[in-house]
């Protein structure tokens, strides 16, 4: 029975991505110029004090962090199921790019060849996390990094889900309500994707509900990395603040800032506000 939600999951993916992979760039809000610099500042953290040549980039879909590895090392390996995906990553660049169409848990892959692996907004597409981290743990140098960003925080989807999608909250809740507990009515809807697909495509966050950071850092370290820097990003009405327009653009940014630094603070008593995970594992 595991072995068939397992095989499932993977269908669903190549399923639901082979339908989203032409307007994938432009639907997906991490593609905007503002989250990709903080994504590459997250990358260059990643690295920051090794002569990085070679990465691997999970799930690498599109090529989201393709290109922004590009930039940095001289090759790059992307491993993703779905080759309506791959088929669309730009490879131009000094960059060799190597592109495997595979599950990352059974990707062929060098051992002790990686100076860096990434892993963004992926981790929750996966039946169970333990094969790929194994996989990709066995992949990297010694002292090599893994990054992994934009998986959902547990914590978070819990409580929206305990929410009456009538119920009389603010704009901000409501909306988190649509997009974390509906969001598979919007993908049937303009995709033309089942809900059972979608769900089964992310399960790790629809049917899962996200990852508790206590048991994913418990994991890392018995699959082998020896330091896991953990954090949470994306806060509860951050959307609405930097979008609201009775502000100014260099107002909105640095108020979101400045909640974003006092929640930080506020750890972990205010870790169920934080919509995303992410974490740098050291092998």
């Amino acid at each position: 029975m595991e072995q068939n939600i397992y095989a499932k999951v993977v269908e669903a993916n190549i399923a639901l991505h082979s339908k989203m992979s032409e307007h994938y760039n432009t639907c997906e809000p991490h593609f905007r110029p503002e989250n990709v610099a903080k994504v590459e500042a997250n990358f260059l953290k990643a690295i920051e004090g090794m002569n990085a040549e070679k990465m691997l980039d999970l799930g690498c879909g599109t090529g989201f962090m393709i290109n922004i590895g590009k930039k940095y090392v001289k090759e790059i390996w992307g491993v993703d199921v779905t080759k309506a995906m791959t088929d669309r990553i730009d490879k131009s660049g000094n960059a060799e790019i190597i592109v495997i169409n595979e599950d990352t848990a059974q990707a062929p892959l060098p051992v002790n060849y990686f100076d860096v692996a990434t892993a963004y907004s992926f981790l929750h597409h996966l039946y169970e996390i333990t094969p790929t981290l194994h996989n990709a743990y066995n992949s990297l140098k010694e002292g090599g990094k893994l990054y992994a960003d934009l998986d959902p925080n547990y914590y978070f989807w819990e409580g929206v889900n305990q929410l009456d999608r009538n119920g009389n909250y603010d704009f901000i809740v409501k909306r988190e309500i649509e997009a974390v507990t509906y969001k598979d009515e919007d993908i049937e809807k303009n995709f033309g994707v089942s809900k059972e697909i979608f769900n089964h495509a992310e399960f790790g966050k629809n049917i899962q509900g996200g990852f508790r950071d206590e048991e994913l850092i418990a994991t890392l370290k018995s699959v082998g990395f020896t330091k896991v820097e953990f954090f949470y990003h994306w806060f509860i009405g951050q959307g609405a603040l930097i979008n609201d327009q009775s502000y100014t653009k260099e107002e909105r940014f640095k108020y979101a800032e400045v909640m974003n630094e006092t929640l930080q603070k506020a750890l972990p008593l205010s870790k169920n506000l934080f919509k995303y995970i992410g974490f740098i594992a050291t092998k």
